[in-house]
């Protein structure tokens, strides 16, 4: 899947999500979806933390490596969700940062 098509995907989830719970205007739909990635940050940082024994012994207990992967897709789709409402080319960012990296620490990546 290209970044390309998670954007494409995410469309129509933002789409529905507005539907669902319709806010006024811009500013409280940015604000939301920014609320959101931090949530779902704290939710994974939680389980980074937990795949760490540095939690209480019943969340270590039902740890598993899926929670990790879930709430990294819910940070991605979220971030990918503020992407939208913003009106930013993730794909063309994600390039140009990359572009800055490579350049930034002289490394020549095999693309």
């Amino acid at each position: 899947m290209t970044i390309k098509d998670l954007v494409t995907q995410y469309e129509s989830i933002s789409s529905f999500l507005n539907d669902r719970w319709p806010l006024k205007n811009h500013e409280q739909r940015t604000f939301a979806r920014t609320m959101k990635i931090m949530e779902e940050l704290g939710e994974l940082s939680d389980e980074i933390l937990t795949s760490m024994n540095l939690q209480r012994n019943t969340k270590i207990e039902k740890f598993s490596r899926e929670n990790v992967e879930d709430e990294f897709a819910d940070v991605l789709g979220s971030l990918i969700l503020l992407g939208i409402e913003l009106d930013i080319d993730v794909e063309q960012v994600m390039q140009k940062k990359i572009d800055f990296t490579r350049k930034r620490f002289d490394m020549d990546l095999k693309e």
